[in-house]
This record gives structure tokens, C-alpha cells and sequence, in this order.
């Protein structure tokens, strides 16, 4: 009877109980602090915070190189030619999507980064319509962050490659630039992950996937685009971006065996549209990425509970852009914490 008594009492407590632990994590040693909770898990069985074009803090006046062009980019550069405005101004604002290094982002409690990679013909730089900083540059942040936090794991995912004429070497270069600063903590590809402690106790606490299997098709340490299940609704609205996700963790969680592989991301963007850009001219309306993203962000916490409280998982990567103005890590420790 006492026992019944307890589970019932902490049932009843577990709401404010995990809030309250929730306040008293770290962010940046959160998965140090939640080992006895997650340590026997595997990667597949939680979910990890992450930031969607986690690289573009810093956005130059360089326009990135595409051969095959982005619509959304021409729509742009025709907007600002027929309102005689500078195409930098409209760019920037709508290219900036995160405030913070990846060194930053990761003492925030970001655990998996979408770094964006084009090649300028002499470099490789990250980019989101301009270019930004050197690709060696941000690894180097997170070469910082794995250094001095030793338990902590890391999901990288180096995609959308441009280049004006993109060959074999220069992928190679990129390739390069990876292995030489990461190769230590690299965890070598396989058909299932192993646990959480496991990846800490050997020092494999990398996962990076390139966007080109030719590339790395000789170098295991490195994993496949295709271990990344991609989503996003494409939309500015609000309403139509929570109704589609709704669907997506309905859909996931229905998944009767999940593969031990790969890892479903979850992006909680919202996606600015020709439209948008042109109300944001016109005055009155939304003028930056980053007014858009924190109205998204106001309610993500509202959009997870309750399928917090029917115990089912939001997904395994949950992406955001302007982390620090959101309550992503609250929803991630809740997460972790009711299971």
C-alpha cells in the first residue's frame, strides 16, 4: 500500500518535480548531469537540441556560389532592383538565423549543428544566401567544446554543398578540414549506435554525416546524408508550421521499429516566403528572421506538452533557430526527465 502511495504521489508531483530538477541543469555538462538517466540509452532514444543553419551568426556581403541558383535568392535580388534598395539590406536580416558561435551554442546545450558548406573557389565557408565564416573556423569552436567538456556527445551534419564548378578535390578539402580537427572523437559509422555510455568511455562522441558518399566512401569515421530524416513545413505561418509538425510526431511515434541508425530531426522554423520579404518592405510587417523565429519559439513549449504528458517522444533532434531566445532546452530536459 505505502508503495502505491509513493508512485501515486510522484505521478501526481512529476510536472513541477521535473521543472524544478530542469532548473538546476547545466547546459553545457547537461548530458554529464543526466548520465544515470541516460547514460544505458542510445542516441535513437532521446532527444537532442540543435540549431538549424547553426552557422549563420555572422553573414558577410559575399554572395554564396550556386551554379543551379535559389529561387528564393533571385526573388530577392528582383525585389531589391525594383524597390532600388540594396540587396544586402533585405538579405541579411532574413540569412541571420542564429545570434551565437557553435562554441556558444554548444555551452547553450545545442548538441547537433547544421553546418552549411559552400566553396568560394579557395575556401570552404559556411553560408545561408551569403557566405559567413571559414568552415575551419566554426569546427575549431566545437574542437574548443569537445576538449574541455568530456562527456558530452556531438551530432554535426555538413550538407547543401556550393560551388561554382564543385569538383572531386574540393570535397576532398572539406573532408580534410573535418577529419584533421575531429578525427579523435570521430564514431566510425554502423548499422546500430551504441550506447550513450559506450561513446563516452571510448571517446567516440562525433557524429558527422557528409552530403556526398563518393567522398567518404572510403572513410568510415564520417556517416551518410542519409542518416538524417529531414522535415520542415516551409511555411511563415505559425499555425500551418505546428499543424504540420503535430502531424510529424504523430507519424513518428507510430513507428513500430525505428531504425538503429539514423535520426528523425524535427524543425520547429519557421520559413520566410517571397511574400514575406516583400511586406517587410512595404512596412508594418515582420523585417528580420529573427522577429519571425521568436514567434515560433513563444510556443514550443505549448506544442510539446501535451504529448509530454501521454509520454510520447517529440522526435530525436529538435531544431531551432535563435536557441538562446527559446525554451528549447526546458522542453528537452522534460523530455528526458518523464521517461
Amino acid at each position: 500500500m505505502f508503495w502505491l502511495l509513493l508512485l501515486i504521489f510522484k505521478f501526481i508531483q512529476s510536472p513541477s518535480l521535473i521543472d524544478a530538477q530542469s532548473q538546476q541543469l547545466n547546459t553545457s555538462i547537461w548530458m554529464e548531469q543526466l548520465l544515470p538517466q541516460i547514460g544505458h540509452l542510445h542516441l535513437y532514444d532521446i532527444t537532442l537540441p540543435g540549431t538549424h543553419d547553426a552557422a549563420s551568426f555572422i553573414i558577410t556581403s559575399a554572395l554564396s556560389p550556386d551554379p543551379a541558383g535559389d529561387p528564393f535568392l533571385d526573388d530577392i535580388i528582383k525585389i531589391a532592383e525594383q524597390f532600388g534598395i540594396p540587396v544586402q539590406d533585405i538579405i541579411i536580416p532574413w540569412a541571420e538565423s542564429q545570434n551565437r558561435t557553435l562554441f556558444e551554442q554548444a555551452l547553450d546545450g545545442m548538441r547537433y549543428f547544421d553546418l552549411r558548406a559552400a566553396y568560394n573557389g579557395s575556401d570552404w565557408f559556411s553560408y545561408h544566401f551569403d557566405l559567413g565564416l571559414p568552415i575551419i573556423k566554426h569546427l575549431a569552436g566545437l574542437q574548443k567544446f569537445l576538449q574541455t567538456h568530456s562527456s558530452e556527445i556531438l551530432i554535426i551534419e555538413v550538407s547543401h554543398f556550393a560551388a561554382t564548378n564543385l569538383t572531386k578535390d574540393d570535397l576532398n578539402g572539406l573532408r580534410k578540414i573535418i577529419m584533421d580537427l575531429l578525427s579523435q572523437w570521430l564514431y566510425p559509422r554502423s548499422d546500430n549506435f551504441i550506447t550513450i555510455n559506450e561513446m563516452i568511455e571510448k571517446n567516440q562522441r562525433v557524429i558527422v554525416t557528409f552530403s556526398d558518399d563518393e567522398t567518404i566512401e572510403n572513410f568510415p569515421q564520417l556517416w551518410p546524408a542519409s542518416t538524417m530524416i529531414n522535415s520542415y513545413a516551409n511555411s511563415d505561418k505559425v499555425d500551418q508550421m505546428i499543424a504540420y509538425n503535430q502531424k510529424q510526431v504523430e507519424n513518428f511515434n507510430a513507428i513500430l521499429s525505428l531504425p538503429k541508425n539514423a535520426l528523425y530531426k524535427l524543425s520547429w522554423t519557421l520559413t520566410p516566403q517571397t511574400s514575406t520579404i516583400i511586406e517587410s518592405i512595404l512596412g508594418g510587417k515582420i523585417k528580420s528572421l529573427k522577429e519571425l523565429a521568436n514567434i515560433g519559439n513563444l510556443r514550443l513549449s505549448s506544442f510539446a506538452r501535451p504529448f509530454q504528458a501521454k509520454r510520447m517522444k517529440l522526435c530525436q533532434i529538435l531544431l531551432i533557430d535563435f536557441q538562446e531566445t527559446s525554451n528549447i532546452m526546458p522542453v528537452i530536459f522534460r523530455s528526458i526527465l518523464n521517461n
